[in-house]
């Protein structure tokens, strides 16, 4: 069994693998010395910053759309009158 198949886990400078995302993102910055862009919602890291769009596309602006949807369910009557 191929723990190495998952090629997001490749590094991109020297072709080595890595059976996790973590182990990746260890080795670039210690090795390669790259800058890590964090999502600001979760924490997670990424090597490249289109990665972390992509994480955040997938994973956190669908929820904020969701959470906006219903907010138009309960509109707000004219509370404040001049």
């Amino acid at each position: 069994m191929n723990l190495f198949r998952n090629s997001k886990n490749n590094c991109t400078e020297c072709d080595e693998k890595f059976s996790n995302h973590e182990d990746l993102v260890k080795h670039v910055r210690k090795v390669h010395h790259h800058t890590i862009v964090k999502c600001t919602e979760c924490g997670k890291e990424f090597i490249h910053e289109k990665h972390r769009l992509e994480h955040f596309r997938k994973e956190h602006k669908e929820k904020k759309i969701r959470s906006r949807t219903y907010k138009n369910l309960f509109k707000h009557k004219g509370v404040f009158k001049t």
